[in-house]
């Protein structure tokens, strides 16, 4: 794994957490999405309304999460991020 990608994985990780919450909110339904402003330094923004395009750095929650097979709540999948990193690294 490239000097970075797995620090830019557990930042992003730690983003999504935090938007969709502790208790694992209904991604499917949210029209939020991350904007990777600056990926070097780790640097991401929550937009209210948006929609997954790589062109332009942005991937809608439901896109970086999956369901829990044993909770059955969301959480961040980590190959979908090591895909994400894979764009920067």
């Amino acid at each position: 794994m490239p000097n970075g990608q797995q620090d830019f994985m557990d930042a992003l990780a730690a983003h999504v957490r935090n938007a969709i919450g502790d208790g694992g909110i209904m991604a499917d339904y949210s029209t939020e999405a991350v904007k990777i402003v600056d990926a070097r330094n780790h640097i991401f923004r929550t937009i209210r309304s948006g929609t997954t395009d790589e062109a332009d750095d942005t991937y809608t929650l439901r896109e970086l999460c999956r369901i829990d097979e044993e909770t059955l709540d969301y959480t961040v999948d980590y190959g979908k991020l090591a895909a994400v990193a894979r764009n920067y690294f």
